[in-house]
């Protein structure tokens, strides 16, 4: 009797190391093939969704241009799309980490950067720089703004041009919000911006307390950028980008954002 029952115990002992390891076997093989079939079938973007018409939240929901453009890619690559709203200053790193797939937030592509990310063709080019003030101060050249405070939106074309004027005092803003709202307050002297956020923002409060000039020879042009990780991808998303071009799906989304 003593022996049946011995035997009965290192039984169950077996039965539940066993047990033991076929659960521990099924959780990581769910997990190793689980995870390789998310980053096959799904493509995470990052954005930074402060930045109408680009990318901006509205309704609770991440909306714009730039998201239209990654959207419509992602479904003509048959790919689900995730997008992380985050820092623009955060989405550089964010990609090197490995959590984004790809960057859709109003980029514009810069030696720099590209020593760190991969850009696609450009998705909208000829978005002139312009100097925002008051109508009470009318700055309208770049050699009325020395010895002033400027406003940039930091990470942006104008934050990078504006820099090589030594004698502007630059107040770096995370958004267009708070640039205009610093400004509208009299914190400072100008904003210099891309004139596509200028024509968002004027569309929704007006234009009557501002004077605004286009800055020669500037341009802001943007693209998508890519993880080096996932440089397969690049071919794909430029000839998606032709594609959008020829069939006429860009110019429809410039005309929807007001981008025209």
């Amino acid at each position: 009797m003593y022996i049946i029952k011995a035997q009965g115990v290192e039984m169950k002992k077996i039965l539940f190391v066993l047990g033991l390891s076929i659960v521990f076997f099924s959780s990581w093989y769910l997990f190793k093939h689980g995870k390789k079939t998310n980053s096959n079938d799904v493509i995470i973007v990052g954005t930074n969704a402060e930045y109408p018409p680009f990318s901006f939240v509205k309704n609770d929901t991440i909306v714009g241009f730039d998201i239209d453009i990654i959207s419509e890619i992602c479904k003509r690559l048959g790919k689900k799309i995730i997008i992380k709203d985050m820092p623009f200053d955060v989405l550089i790193p964010e990609i090197q980490r490995g959590s984004i797939n790809l960057i859709a937030a109003g980029m514009t592509p810069t030696e720099e950067r590209a020593k760190e990310v991969i850009f696609t063709q450009c998705y909208f080019v000829g978005d002139p720089l312009v100097i925002i003030s008051p109508s009470n101060k009318s700055l309208t050249k770049i050699d009325q703004l020395f010895g002033k405070e400027v406003i940039v939106n930091e990470g942006y074309t104008a934050d990078f041009y504006m820099t090589s004027f030594k004698e502007i005092k630059l107040k770096r803003l995370q958004t267009p919000a708070a640039a205009f709202l610093a400004l509208d307050a009299g914190r400072a002297d100008a904003y210099v911006v891309a004139r596509s956020t200028v024509s968002s923002f004027f569309k929704q409060y007006g234009n009557e307390k501002f004077i605004v000039t286009s800055i020669p020879n500037t341009e802001e042009k943007y693209a998508i950028a890519v993880s080096p990780c996932n440089s397969d991808l690049l071919p794909k998303l430029n000839n998606i980008l032709d594609d959008m071009k020829k069939d006429g799906t860009l110019d429809q989304l410039k005309q929807k954002w007001g981008l025209n």
